[in-house]
């Protein structure tokens, strides 16, 4: 009996939160988050995104400070020029940099993911923050994903849709940016005409960014990402990581008065709830 209950307390293991068992995205609405550390992150986030939307207006010797032009194979790397029969000390960086990040990952645990991975700063102090700003929190996301199409919720869509997509927008030129120089960039803008192959780019990168941030979320992460995909062979047990803990957290209920001071009684875990409708995604 004792085995078939741990049995069914394990299942949960089996499948992402992400995905029912219907195999359709099951979209998760997390609680918006403050304190101390939050608002530290949310000024390491304001820096991060000003050094992302700076860099590409930073000239050395009339030459971007940063930019990865794979069509003419040319790499600029902190003024520093790269070009095809260069690509071994490129590739030596490279590897360096890799080996940087295991390491990094064994002595701190997943502290990038969380501070500095661009697809973490975007979602969560970006598009994160909007959505907050439209649909309310957590359980006011919830309650309008389940109600019918009124006139508020096709508002809110609406809305939420406009600013998502402008957001990609912009997300995409500085992107390209990055790619052909924002030089160039503002020259193909003034003459669009004659770079359609820019306009189509721009299009094509804003739909990628767009699907990323309005759809596909927590997914990058999980499926995606080969940082992510390293965890299992970078963590061992003591490792810090971003995940539930299920030995702390389960039985899943509300902690009371009673279970706090007698931990010996404790009949449940010390699980916050932090995302609604958790108790479903385990079933």
């Amino acid at each position: 009996m004792m085995v078939s209950e741990d049995i069914h307390n394990e299942i949960f293991r089996d499948s992402i939160a992400t995905i029912s068992k219907e195999g359709r995205r099951n979209f998760i609405s997390p609680k918006r988050p403050k304190g101390k550390l939050y608002n530290k992150r949310t000024l390491f986030s304001m820096f991060y995104l000003f050094v992302f939307f700076s860099l590409p207006f930073i000239k050395v010797h009339e030459e971007p400070l940063f930019m990865l032009n794979v069509l003419e194979r040319k790499f600029i790397i902190f003024g520093m020029i790269f070009w095809p029969q260069d690509f071994f000390i490129f590739g030596l960086a490279m590897v360096t940099f890799i080996v940087f990040v295991i390491l990094f990952t064994v002595v701190f645990g997943r502290i990038f993911c969380g501070w500095a991975c661009p697809q973490t700063i975007f979602m969560e102090m970006v598009f994160r923050k909007i959505e907050y700003w439209i649909d309310g929190d957590s359980s006011a996301q919830l309650s309008l994903r389940k109600r019918a199409w009124d006139n508020e919720k096709i508002i809110k869509r609406t809305v939420k849709f406009i600013l998502f997509f402008t957001v990609s927008f912009i997300i995409a030129n500085f992107f390209l940016a990055y790619c052909i120089s924002m030089d160039e960039l503002i020259d193909h803008i003034k003459h669009s005409s004659e770079n359609i192959f820019t306009l189509v780019s721009l299009i094509i990168f804003s739909c990628v960014f767009m699907f990323v941030y309005w759809w596909f979320r927590e997914q990058v992460c999980i499926v995606v990402c080969p940082y992510g995909r390293l965890q299992g062979v970078l963590l061992d047990q003591n490792s810090i990581i971003v995940a539930y803990d299920h030995v702390r957290g389960e039985p899943r209920g509300k902690l009371s008065h009673k279970d706090a001071h007698s931990p010996l009684e404790k009949k449940t875990g010390k699980c916050e709830n932090c995302i609604n409708g958790c108790k479903d995604i385990k079933k």
